[in-house]
């Protein structure tokens, strides 16, 4: 027994041709799931027919070769998963998304986490007894870490494996990954920080231990800006007579509805309030025609209209909507219907515009661009009506407002609206997200965007807000007193 031990010990040390190792059982899952998500890319993203991105093909291939290198070697479900999320993050496209249907148990942190503030990343612990610690102290600004400046340390730590720092409004709120790790083995992220407080700067060893996560998770919400259940769709009328509108998100169809038919049968009281905060606070996005009815609620729909008009007419090759003509992308649209068709009598206005698109795209003779009728430029107005509403309206938003809600910022900008609080999210030339598509491993799902929306730079959000916030953007009590202050001119920043 022991010569035969002794004889597979030698074999496995004497064979070292990869060829003939065979792959081990996650080689095989990131093999295939990597396979399923490049051949859907292919099939489906218009990025692939798209004549202004000549390179995207390539950028492609580039992508899904590195992958299908690094599942070869993949030997863990932490590979695999790293692997899949390095994948989808390459493409620096916040409408191509993956969610995992498991994760591990625990992650190790050191017991806090940074918060991107005022441009600036800040320590803050979540709001539970996980964490006791006092060093380094509450607000206290990140510096550095081993050696590098903060800057460097989390580009490096986090550009392209789980966040795309290319994006400052992706910097503000996933900077706190680099402050977490699901690797509970081997060498932490880092072994010690800098941090300033109040001009002084201290040097902190940072003890790195384990977090459940299920205990963690819940308490990243003010971190991502995205998730927090004080984030309704609701309106409230405060004493002094101004209205704070709050839009969590433009995907709940029946939430909307209600708020809608609230403030028409509110319409006076609303247009009478010495001023009006319209609080996009992490909306991820959703259904954007959303932004039009609410704000002809407010200002009139035949300003509010012309505003668009107008907007679109200064340079009409900016504008305009094209969807993939390709029939993976139609089966996608279809799919996209069904899914909305489940959600209820509420839905059935979005699940038959996905079905007719769907139907369209279906009949297209050639894998190409499709130009959406609904989206070409019209001729610029030539009377633009005065707005119903003339008073001071706040538009607030946060790192964590995206896609449909950046769209609905900018309705609202144009007319007339001070954007305040942080840049909103950095929304995306492609759009229109469709899915999920689940992985052959069962692991998880992943959507990919079917339309390019054409639209200036200025138009995609990203950019520093008419007057900055530089605390905590879930401070909902600083946020109203500054507000307020805002609005009487006492206060300018």
């Amino acid at each position: 027994m022991r010569r035969h031990l002794a004889a597979l010990l030698v074999i496995g040390i004497t064979e070292s041709a990869p060829s003939k190792i065979a792959p081990t059982p996650w080689a095989s899952l990131a093999a295939n799931d990597v396979g399923a998500f490049c051949s859907d890319i292919r099939g489906v993203h218009p990025g692939m027919v798209d004549p202004q991105s000549p390179m995207f093909a390539k950028q492609v291939d580039r992508a899904c070769e590195t992958a299908a290198a690094r599942a070869r070697s993949a030997a863990s479900f932490l590979d695999w998963m790293e692997i899949m999320q390095g994948l989808v993050t390459s493409f620096r496209d916040g409408h191509t998304g993956i969610t995992f249907t498991v994760v591990p148990t625990q992650l190790r942190w050191p017991g806090f986490l940074i918060d991107g503030q005022g441009g600036r990343w800040v320590v803050r612990r979540p709001s539970s007894n996980a964490a006791t610690d006092s060093t380094p102290p509450e607000g206290a600004e990140l510096v550095g870490c081993d050696g590098e400046s903060a800057e460097r340390f989390l580009e490096t730590r986090l550009d392209q494996k789980t966040v795309d720092w290319s994006k400052e409004p992706e910097r503000i709120r996933q900077a706190f990954r680099a402050f977490t790790t699901y690797r509970l083995d081997g060498p932490p992220p880092a072994k010690a920080c800098r941090f300033r407080q109040k001009a002084k700067v201290v040097d902190v060893p940072l003890e790195w231990r384990p977090i459940s996560t299920i205990v963690m998770q819940p308490l990243l919400a003010p971190y991502l800006r995205r998730g927090a259940s004080s984030r309704p769709i609701d309106v409230s009328f405060a004493h002094d007579g101004h209205v704070w509108l709050r839009f969590g998100n433009f995907k709940d169809e029946t939430a909307l509805k209600a708020l809608e038919a609230e403030l028409l049968g509110k319409q006076t009281l609303l247009r009478s309030a010495p001023y009006v905060v319209l609080d996009l606070r992490g909306n991820g996005g959703g259904n954007s025609t959303w932004g039009g009815r609410f704000a002809s609620i407010l200002w009139g729909k035949d300003a509010v209209e012309s505003s668009r008009l107008a907007a679109q007419s200064s340079d009409p090759r900016d504008y305009g909507k094209y969807w993939r003509s390709s029939k993976a992308a139609a089966a996608k649209m279809h799919a996209a219907a069904d899914e909305y068709a489940a959600q209820g009598a509420d839905f059935a206005d979005i699940a038959r515009y996905w079905r007719e698109l769907g139907d369209t795209i279906a009949a297209a003779k050639s894998d190409g661009l499709y130009q959406d009728e609904c989206c070409r430029p019209k001729p610029r107005p030539s009377v633009v009506p005065t707005p119903a509403y003339t008073g001071k309206v706040f538009v607030l938003t946060d790192a964590g407002c995206f896609s449909s809600g950046v769209v609905v910022m900018n309705t609202f900008k144009r007319m007339g609206a001070i954007q305040i609080g942080e840049a909103s999210g950095q929304n995306e030339v492609y759009g229109e997200s469709v899915g999920p598509f689940n992985l052959p491993s069962g692991l998880g799902w992943y959507r990919i965007p079917v339309s390019i929306i054409r639209q200036p730079r200025s138009s995609l959000g990203g950019l520093p807000p008419d007057i900055a916030w530089s605390g905590a953007m879930d401070d909902d009590v600083g946020l109203r007193e500054w507000i307020g202050k805002l609005a009487s001119g006492t206060s300018t920043r």
